[in-house]
Protein backbone atom coordinates (compact mmCIF):
# COMPACT_ATOMS: atom_id res chain seq x y z
CA UNK A 1 0.00 0.00 0.00
CA UNK A 2 1.05 3.47 -0.42
CA UNK A 3 1.57 5.52 2.41
CA UNK A 4 3.59 8.53 1.03
CA UNK A 5 4.62 9.79 -2.52
CA UNK A 6 7.12 11.91 -3.45
CA UNK A 7 6.91 16.08 -3.00
CA UNK A 8 6.92 17.75 -6.46
CA UNK A 9 9.74 19.55 -7.39
CA UNK A 10 8.24 22.00 -9.73
CA UNK A 11 8.06 24.99 -7.37
CA UNK A 12 11.72 24.51 -6.93
CA UNK A 13 12.69 24.96 -10.58
CA UNK A 14 9.98 28.09 -10.37
CA UNK A 15 12.30 29.34 -7.88
CA UNK A 16 15.59 28.98 -9.54
CA UNK A 17 14.28 30.06 -12.97
CA UNK A 18 13.00 33.12 -11.82
CA UNK A 19 16.32 33.93 -10.06
CA UNK A 20 17.89 33.59 -13.69
CA UNK A 21 15.92 36.50 -14.54
CA UNK A 22 18.00 38.94 -11.99
CA UNK A 23 20.47 41.39 -13.79
CA UNK A 24 23.34 41.24 -10.99
CA UNK A 25 24.07 37.54 -11.56
CA UNK A 26 27.52 36.96 -12.80
CA UNK A 27 28.20 34.20 -15.57
CA UNK A 28 29.38 32.19 -12.85
CA UNK A 29 26.48 32.03 -10.79
CA UNK A 30 24.11 32.05 -13.68
CA UNK A 31 26.36 28.89 -14.88
CA UNK A 32 25.69 27.86 -11.05
CA UNK A 33 22.04 28.10 -11.25
CA UNK A 34 21.77 26.61 -14.58
CA UNK A 35 23.08 23.75 -13.63
CA UNK A 36 21.23 23.37 -10.40
CA UNK A 37 17.80 23.15 -12.35
CA UNK A 38 19.17 20.69 -14.11
CA UNK A 39 20.23 18.38 -11.27
CA UNK A 40 16.82 19.28 -9.49
CA UNK A 41 15.79 17.72 -13.12
CA UNK A 42 17.24 14.59 -13.22
CA UNK A 43 17.12 14.07 -9.97
CA UNK A 44 12.84 14.66 -10.08
CA UNK A 45 13.54 12.00 -13.32
CA UNK A 46 14.89 9.14 -11.50
CA UNK A 47 12.88 9.06 -8.22
CA UNK A 48 9.85 9.23 -10.57
CA UNK A 49 11.53 6.65 -13.10
CA UNK A 50 11.85 4.33 -9.77
CA UNK A 51 8.89 4.99 -8.20
CA UNK A 52 6.59 4.36 -10.80
CA UNK A 53 8.77 0.15 -10.87
CA UNK A 54 8.14 0.36 -7.13
CA UNK A 55 4.36 1.65 -7.65
CA UNK A 56 3.34 -0.99 -9.94
CA UNK A 57 3.81 -3.86 -7.92
CA UNK A 58 3.47 -2.60 -4.35
CA UNK A 59 0.80 0.18 -4.09
CA UNK A 60 -1.62 -2.18 -4.07
CA UNK A 61 -0.23 -4.91 -1.77
CA UNK A 62 -1.38 -5.49 1.64
CA UNK A 63 1.94 -6.92 2.31
CA UNK A 64 4.05 -3.87 1.37
CA UNK A 65 3.96 -0.37 2.51
CA UNK A 66 5.43 2.29 0.15
CA UNK A 67 6.98 5.18 1.49
CA UNK A 68 8.52 7.93 -1.16
CA UNK A 69 11.01 11.04 -0.38
CA UNK A 70 11.04 10.39 3.25
CA UNK A 71 13.35 13.25 4.89
CA UNK A 72 14.41 12.69 8.63
CA UNK A 73 15.95 14.56 11.71
CA UNK A 74 17.69 12.97 14.16
CA UNK A 75 20.13 14.70 16.94
CA UNK A 76 21.30 17.11 14.58
CA UNK A 77 21.83 14.61 11.25
CA UNK A 78 19.38 14.45 8.60
CA UNK A 79 18.94 11.35 5.88
CA UNK A 80 16.77 12.35 2.96
CA UNK A 81 15.60 8.63 1.61
CA UNK A 82 14.24 8.11 -1.97
CA UNK A 83 12.36 4.85 -0.89
CA UNK A 84 11.43 2.85 1.43
CA UNK A 85 9.53 -0.80 1.16
CA UNK A 86 8.51 -2.30 4.53
CA UNK A 87 7.21 -5.78 4.91
CA UNK A 88 5.25 -7.57 7.31
CA UNK A 89 8.00 -9.03 8.65
CA UNK A 90 9.34 -5.87 9.13
CA UNK A 91 12.37 -6.02 6.55
CA UNK A 92 12.77 -2.40 5.16
CA UNK A 93 14.32 -2.63 1.84
CA UNK A 94 16.26 1.76 2.09
CA UNK A 95 16.43 2.89 -1.51
CA UNK A 96 18.69 5.35 -3.30
CA UNK A 97 17.68 5.84 -6.88
CA UNK A 98 19.94 7.98 -9.20
CA UNK A 99 19.41 9.08 -12.53
CA UNK A 100 22.73 8.32 -14.64
CA UNK A 101 21.30 8.49 -17.88
CA UNK A 102 24.16 8.19 -19.46
CA UNK A 103 25.83 5.06 -17.45
CA UNK A 104 27.63 4.76 -14.30
CA UNK A 105 31.12 2.82 -13.88
CA UNK A 106 32.65 1.23 -10.72
CA UNK A 107 36.38 0.55 -10.32
CA UNK A 108 38.05 -2.27 -8.25
CA UNK A 109 38.42 0.18 -5.24
CA UNK A 110 34.58 0.89 -5.75
CA UNK A 111 34.98 4.17 -6.79
CA UNK A 112 32.23 5.40 -9.25
CA UNK A 113 31.80 7.23 -12.05
CA UNK A 114 28.90 8.79 -14.17
CA UNK A 115 28.77 10.21 -17.51
CA UNK A 116 27.09 13.84 -18.74
CA UNK A 117 27.64 14.99 -22.00
CA UNK A 118 29.90 12.31 -22.96
CA UNK A 119 32.10 13.11 -20.34
CA UNK A 120 33.10 11.23 -17.50
CA UNK A 121 32.72 12.51 -13.42
CA UNK A 122 33.52 11.15 -10.76
CA UNK A 123 30.95 10.80 -8.02
CA UNK A 124 30.42 10.13 -4.51
CA UNK A 125 29.66 6.41 -3.94
CA UNK A 126 26.11 5.76 -3.59
CA UNK A 127 26.67 2.85 -1.06
CA UNK A 128 28.10 4.96 1.33
CA UNK A 129 25.31 7.64 1.51
CA UNK A 130 22.47 5.18 1.78
CA UNK A 131 24.34 3.31 4.27
CA UNK A 132 24.54 6.44 6.37
CA UNK A 133 20.84 5.96 5.93
CA UNK A 134 20.28 3.14 7.07
CA UNK A 135 22.45 4.10 10.32
CA UNK A 136 20.41 7.04 10.94
CA UNK A 137 17.29 5.17 10.25
CA UNK A 138 17.86 2.73 12.49
CA UNK A 139 18.86 5.20 15.34
CA UNK A 140 15.08 6.68 14.85
CA UNK A 141 13.80 3.22 15.04
CA UNK A 142 15.30 1.90 18.42
CA UNK A 143 14.36 5.45 19.70
CA UNK A 144 11.48 6.32 21.37
CA UNK A 145 10.30 7.88 18.89
CA UNK A 146 8.97 4.80 16.81
CA UNK A 147 6.64 2.50 18.70
CA UNK A 148 7.75 -0.64 17.47
CA UNK A 149 5.29 -4.25 17.57
CA UNK A 150 6.30 -6.69 20.63
CA UNK A 151 6.72 -10.21 20.98
CA UNK A 152 6.67 -11.67 24.54
CA UNK A 153 7.63 -8.45 25.42
CA UNK A 154 11.07 -7.57 22.93
CA UNK A 155 10.40 -5.25 20.60
CA UNK A 156 10.72 -6.65 16.96
CA UNK A 157 13.98 -5.13 15.44
CA UNK A 158 13.78 -4.75 11.73
CA UNK A 159 16.08 -5.85 9.33
CA UNK A 160 17.45 -3.03 6.81
CA UNK A 161 18.22 -3.78 3.18
CA UNK A 162 20.11 -1.76 1.09
CA UNK A 163 19.83 -1.21 -2.56
CA UNK A 164 20.89 1.50 -5.51
CA UNK A 165 18.42 1.98 -8.38
CA UNK A 166 19.51 3.18 -11.71
CA UNK A 167 17.47 4.21 -14.71
CA UNK A 168 16.74 0.94 -16.41
CA UNK A 169 18.14 2.55 -19.62
CA UNK A 170 21.55 3.45 -18.37
CA UNK A 171 24.75 1.18 -18.75
CA UNK A 172 25.93 -0.10 -15.54
CA UNK A 173 30.09 -1.04 -16.08
CA UNK A 174 30.88 -3.03 -13.32
CA UNK A 175 34.91 -4.20 -12.18
CA UNK A 176 36.33 -7.44 -13.07
CA UNK A 177 37.36 -7.69 -9.14
CA UNK A 178 34.72 -8.62 -7.01
CA UNK A 179 33.11 -6.28 -4.73
CA UNK A 180 30.74 -7.01 -1.54
CA UNK A 181 27.23 -5.17 -1.77
CA UNK A 182 27.80 -4.63 -5.83
CA UNK A 183 25.06 -6.57 -6.89
CA UNK A 184 22.98 -4.37 -5.27
CA UNK A 185 23.43 -1.72 -8.04
CA UNK A 186 20.62 -2.52 -10.16
CA UNK A 187 18.37 -1.43 -12.34
CA UNK A 188 14.85 0.08 -11.61
CA UNK A 189 13.02 -2.45 -13.41
CA UNK A 190 15.37 -5.34 -11.38
CA UNK A 191 14.11 -4.65 -7.69
CA UNK A 192 11.00 -6.74 -7.68
CA UNK A 193 13.14 -9.76 -8.62
CA UNK A 194 15.86 -8.91 -6.58
CA UNK A 195 13.42 -8.93 -3.65
CA UNK A 196 11.88 -12.63 -4.42
CA UNK A 197 15.42 -13.45 -4.87
CA UNK A 198 16.51 -12.74 -1.35
CA UNK A 199 13.41 -13.83 0.25
CA UNK A 200 13.67 -17.41 -1.69
CA UNK A 201 17.78 -17.62 -1.26
CA UNK A 202 17.49 -17.01 2.34
CA UNK A 203 18.21 -19.77 4.95
CA UNK A 204 15.89 -22.20 6.70
CA UNK A 205 17.24 -20.18 10.26
CA UNK A 206 16.31 -16.98 8.42
CA UNK A 207 13.02 -18.10 7.05
CA UNK A 208 11.82 -19.35 10.46
CA UNK A 209 13.06 -16.17 12.13
CA UNK A 210 11.23 -14.22 9.51
CA UNK A 211 7.82 -16.16 10.10
CA UNK A 212 8.14 -15.61 13.97
CA UNK A 213 8.17 -11.37 12.83
CA UNK A 214 5.28 -11.50 10.97
CA UNK A 215 3.02 -8.84 12.19
CA UNK A 216 -0.35 -7.75 10.81
CA UNK A 217 -1.21 -5.27 7.91
CA UNK A 218 -2.30 -3.02 10.31
CA UNK A 219 0.73 -3.22 12.30
CA UNK A 220 2.76 -2.81 9.19
CA UNK A 221 0.86 0.21 8.74
CA UNK A 222 0.94 1.76 11.21
CA UNK A 223 4.94 1.70 11.40
CA UNK A 224 5.03 2.87 8.42
CA UNK A 225 2.90 5.90 9.08
CA UNK A 226 4.60 6.65 12.57
CA UNK A 227 8.14 7.18 9.99
CA UNK A 228 5.65 9.11 7.90
CA UNK A 229 4.86 11.54 10.57
CA UNK A 230 8.35 12.52 11.63
CA UNK A 231 9.06 13.52 7.98
CA UNK A 232 10.79 17.02 8.15
CA UNK A 233 10.62 18.76 4.15
CA UNK A 234 13.32 20.38 3.31
CA UNK A 235 13.65 24.56 3.70
CA UNK A 236 15.72 25.55 0.37
CA UNK A 237 16.72 29.23 0.32
CA UNK A 238 18.10 29.54 -3.01
CA UNK A 239 19.17 33.43 -2.80
CA UNK A 240 21.25 32.84 0.02
CA UNK A 241 22.57 29.40 -1.41
CA UNK A 242 24.15 31.16 -4.51
CA UNK A 243 25.21 34.78 -2.37
CA UNK A 244 22.55 36.72 -3.79
CA UNK A 245 21.56 39.97 -2.08
CA UNK A 246 17.64 39.24 -0.82
CA UNK A 247 15.67 41.25 -3.65
CA UNK A 248 12.66 44.14 -2.69
CA UNK A 249 9.82 41.91 -1.99
CA UNK A 250 6.70 43.36 -4.14
CA UNK A 251 3.17 43.68 -2.18
CA UNK A 252 2.02 39.72 -2.14
CA UNK A 253 -1.26 38.77 -2.43
CA UNK A 254 -1.11 36.53 0.47
CA UNK A 255 -2.79 32.91 0.58
CA UNK A 256 -4.86 34.01 3.40
CA UNK A 257 -6.44 36.56 1.19
CA UNK A 258 -7.03 34.87 -1.80
CA UNK A 259 -10.79 33.11 -2.18
CA UNK A 260 -12.44 32.22 -5.58
CA UNK A 261 -14.02 34.18 -8.03
CA UNK A 262 -18.10 34.00 -7.33
CA UNK A 263 -20.36 32.18 -10.03
CA UNK A 264 -21.80 35.98 -12.52
CA UNK A 265 -22.43 36.37 -15.06
CA UNK A 266 -19.53 37.75 -17.67
CA UNK A 267 -19.42 41.27 -18.09
CA UNK A 268 -21.03 42.43 -21.26
CA UNK A 269 -18.59 42.94 -24.02
CA UNK A 270 -17.17 46.78 -24.72
CA UNK A 271 -18.70 48.66 -27.81
CA UNK A 272 -16.86 47.59 -30.83
CA UNK A 273 -15.02 50.20 -33.28
CA UNK A 274 -17.30 52.31 -35.53
CA UNK A 275 -15.78 50.57 -38.35
CA UNK A 276 -16.32 47.15 -37.94
CA UNK A 277 -19.68 47.60 -36.36
CA UNK A 278 -21.49 47.47 -39.90
CA UNK A 279 -19.44 44.17 -40.78
CA UNK A 280 -19.88 42.00 -37.59
CA UNK A 281 -22.09 41.80 -34.54
CA UNK A 282 -20.95 41.76 -30.99
CA UNK A 283 -19.25 38.97 -29.83
CA UNK A 284 -19.03 38.44 -25.96
CA UNK A 285 -15.66 39.53 -23.89
CA UNK A 286 -12.79 37.25 -23.29
CA UNK A 287 -13.32 35.88 -19.78
CA UNK A 288 -11.47 37.63 -17.13
CA UNK A 289 -11.26 36.98 -13.34
CA UNK A 290 -12.98 39.96 -11.48
CA UNK A 291 -10.86 41.82 -8.81
CA UNK A 292 -9.62 40.26 -5.89
CA UNK A 293 -10.81 42.12 -2.51
CA UNK A 294 -8.33 44.06 -0.37
CA UNK A 295 -7.31 41.81 2.62
CA UNK A 296 -10.15 43.14 4.95
CA UNK A 297 -12.81 41.57 2.79
CA UNK A 298 -11.16 38.04 2.73
CA UNK A 299 -14.10 35.74 3.17
CA UNK A 300 -12.63 32.23 3.52
CA UNK A 301 -8.70 32.16 5.10
CA UNK A 302 -8.02 28.59 4.34
CA UNK A 303 -8.57 28.73 0.35
CA UNK A 304 -6.00 26.50 -1.43
CA UNK A 305 -4.61 29.56 -4.12
CA UNK A 306 -3.19 26.46 -6.01
CA UNK A 307 -6.99 25.34 -6.63
CA UNK A 308 -7.39 26.43 -10.47
CA UNK A 309 -4.02 27.95 -11.00
CA UNK A 310 -0.83 26.53 -12.39
CA UNK A 311 2.76 27.53 -11.52
CA UNK A 312 5.21 29.55 -14.05
CA UNK A 313 6.60 26.38 -15.21
CA UNK A 314 3.96 24.58 -15.75
CA UNK A 315 1.96 27.23 -17.66
CA UNK A 316 4.91 27.67 -20.24
CA UNK A 317 5.21 23.88 -20.47
CA UNK A 318 1.45 23.80 -21.24
CA UNK A 319 1.93 26.76 -23.42
CA UNK A 320 4.51 24.91 -25.61
CA UNK A 321 7.39 27.55 -24.54
CA UNK A 322 11.04 26.54 -24.14
CA UNK A 323 11.93 28.07 -20.72
CA UNK A 324 9.55 29.88 -17.82
CA UNK A 325 11.90 32.74 -18.33
CA UNK A 326 10.26 33.40 -21.66
CA UNK A 327 6.78 33.59 -20.19
CA UNK A 328 8.10 35.34 -17.42
CA UNK A 329 9.18 38.21 -20.17
CA UNK A 330 6.10 37.64 -21.94
CA UNK A 331 3.70 38.26 -18.65
CA UNK A 332 6.11 41.56 -18.30
CA UNK A 333 5.44 42.82 -21.58
CA UNK A 334 1.61 41.99 -21.25
CA UNK A 335 1.76 44.42 -18.15
CA UNK A 336 1.12 41.26 -15.63
CA UNK A 337 4.35 42.00 -13.77
CA UNK A 338 6.95 44.49 -13.73
CA UNK A 339 10.67 44.24 -13.47
CA UNK A 340 12.43 45.53 -9.77
CA UNK A 341 15.36 47.16 -9.27
CA UNK A 342 16.69 44.08 -8.69
CA UNK A 343 16.09 41.79 -11.45
CA UNK A 344 13.07 40.28 -9.84
CA UNK A 345 9.37 40.30 -11.03
CA UNK A 346 6.69 42.09 -9.29
CA UNK A 347 2.99 41.00 -9.59
CA UNK A 348 0.80 44.17 -10.95
CA UNK A 349 -2.82 45.54 -10.24
CA UNK A 350 -3.72 43.77 -13.76
CA UNK A 351 -1.79 40.92 -12.99
CA UNK A 352 -4.04 40.44 -9.91
CA UNK A 353 -6.84 41.33 -11.45
CA UNK A 354 -6.14 38.93 -13.97
CA UNK A 355 -6.19 36.10 -11.42
CA UNK A 356 -2.14 36.22 -10.59
CA UNK A 357 -1.09 35.06 -7.32
CA UNK A 358 2.10 35.42 -5.61
CA UNK A 359 3.05 32.98 -2.85
CA UNK A 360 5.39 35.00 -0.97
CA UNK A 361 6.36 32.39 1.43
CA UNK A 362 6.81 28.70 0.61
CA UNK A 363 9.58 26.30 1.73
CA UNK A 364 10.52 26.20 -2.08
CA UNK A 365 10.90 30.87 -2.05
CA UNK A 366 8.33 32.78 -3.95
CA UNK A 367 6.89 31.98 -6.89
CA UNK A 368 3.63 32.80 -8.98
CA UNK A 369 0.83 31.11 -9.82
CA UNK A 370 -1.87 31.74 -12.69
CA UNK A 371 -4.99 30.84 -13.67
CA UNK A 372 -4.81 27.49 -15.94
CA UNK A 373 -7.22 29.31 -18.49
CA UNK A 374 -4.67 32.55 -18.44
CA UNK A 375 -4.62 33.28 -22.31
CA UNK A 376 -6.61 30.58 -23.69
CA UNK A 377 -8.88 33.17 -25.61
CA UNK A 378 -5.60 34.40 -26.98
CA UNK A 379 -3.51 33.12 -30.00
CA UNK A 380 -0.58 31.09 -28.60
CA UNK A 381 2.02 32.08 -27.13
CA UNK A 382 4.13 30.58 -29.87
CA UNK A 383 2.53 32.62 -32.48
CA UNK A 384 3.55 35.54 -30.29
CA UNK A 385 6.68 34.58 -30.64
CA UNK A 386 6.70 34.26 -34.32
CA UNK A 387 4.33 36.99 -35.16
CA UNK A 388 1.86 34.92 -36.87
CA UNK A 389 -1.70 35.63 -36.39
CA UNK A 390 -4.00 32.87 -35.54
CA UNK A 391 -6.57 31.24 -37.91
CA UNK A 392 -10.12 33.61 -38.10
CA UNK A 393 -11.65 31.50 -36.01
CA UNK A 394 -9.10 31.81 -32.91
CA UNK A 395 -9.09 35.59 -33.74
CA UNK A 396 -13.20 36.18 -33.14
CA UNK A 397 -13.10 34.63 -29.82
CA UNK A 398 -10.57 36.53 -28.45
CA UNK A 399 -12.34 40.18 -29.34
CA UNK A 400 -11.04 41.57 -26.16
CA UNK A 401 -8.00 40.83 -27.32
CA UNK A 402 -5.83 44.25 -27.70
CA UNK A 403 -4.08 43.04 -30.95
CA UNK A 404 -7.76 42.11 -32.21
CA UNK A 405 -9.39 45.36 -31.08
CA UNK A 406 -7.41 48.37 -32.48
CA UNK A 407 -5.79 48.65 -28.87
CA UNK A 408 -9.36 49.45 -27.65
CA UNK A 409 -10.85 48.33 -24.92
CA UNK A 410 -7.88 45.25 -24.11
CA UNK A 411 -8.46 43.17 -21.33
CA UNK A 412 -6.05 42.33 -18.62
CA UNK A 413 -4.29 38.96 -19.22
CA UNK A 414 -4.06 38.72 -23.13
CA UNK A 415 -0.95 39.22 -23.95
CA UNK A 416 0.22 41.41 -26.81
CA UNK A 417 1.12 39.78 -30.55
CA UNK A 418 3.88 41.72 -30.69
CA UNK A 419 6.32 42.93 -28.04
CA UNK A 420 5.31 46.72 -29.68
CA UNK A 421 2.18 46.29 -29.44
CA UNK A 422 1.37 46.24 -25.28
CA UNK A 423 -2.19 45.28 -24.08
CA UNK A 424 -4.27 48.01 -22.80
CA UNK A 425 -4.85 47.88 -18.67
CA UNK A 426 -8.02 46.06 -17.56
CA UNK A 427 -10.90 48.79 -17.33
CA UNK A 428 -9.60 51.13 -20.26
Amino acid sequence: MLIKSAEDRVADIDALTQLLGRRDLTPTVRARIEQEIRAVRAGAKGEAEAAYEIDFYHRASTKWAVIHDLRLEHKGRVAQIDHLLISRSLDIWVCESKHFAEGVAVNDQGEFTAFYGGRAVGVPSPFEQNRKHIALLREVLHSDRVNLPKRLGIAIKPALESVVLVSKNARITRPRTKIDGLDRLIKTDQLRHLIEKTINEASAATTLLAVSKVVSQETMEDVARQLVRLHQPAQFNWTAKFGLAAAAAPAPVQMAHVQRAPAAAPSPAPAPPPAAAASTAPLPAMAVAPPLPPPAAAADPLVDPHEGRLSTSRLASARGLRSSKELLDRLVSAGLLAVTPEGGHVLTPAGQQAGGVFIAKSRFGPYFLWPRDLLSACVTLRAHEDGRRGPPAHRAAAPGCAHERGHAGGQAGCLPRHRHQPAAQAGG
